[in-house]
């Protein structure tokens, strides 16, 4: 997907840029999540491309990236917590809720690392593909 927005920091090899929802944002039921309130919304993106604040630029995401990030993020706690009851079933049905919630919780924090590592890393960013030149640049 790519999308347009514009620069409103940078940081090293990173850059914030900010979008204004679509109409198909508008329409599309899981708006909720991506952003919850007002018509903007910015995201870290790498900017590999040398953008500098108010740029208008064009950011894309290879396709499956996000996916991916967020199926190791949310469903290492589920899959942990599914190996805890399937564990502590031999300690009857208190055993395996035990093991259950206590491998939940050790899927959150390790899912809490391994965010904190995978926010850092360009692989998983979006990217600046192109900045928008005006008639005037």
């Amino acid at each position: 997907m790519r999308r347009r927005g514009r620069v409103i920091a940078v940081k090293g090899l990173q850059a914030t840029v900010c979008f204004e929802t679509s109409e198909a944002c508008e329409r599309c039921e899981a708006k909720t999540y991506c952003h919850t309130s007002g018509a903007k919304h910015s995201i870290s993106v790498e900017n590999s491309v040398g953008a500098v604040v108010d740029d208008v630029v064009y950011v894309e995401q290879p396709p499956g990236r996000g996916l991916a990030a967020a199926s190791l993020l949310f469903g290492l706690p589920v899959i942990l917590a599914l190996l805890g009851m399937v564990l502590g079933a031999r300690w009857h049905e208190t055993g395996a809720l035990v093991l259950a919630v206590l491998f939940f919780g050790i899927g959150l924090l390790i899912a809490k690392l391994l965010n904190n590592i995978i926010a850092g890393r360009s692989a998983f960013l979006p990217k600046i593909t192109e900045i928008e030149r005006g008639e005037g640049s």
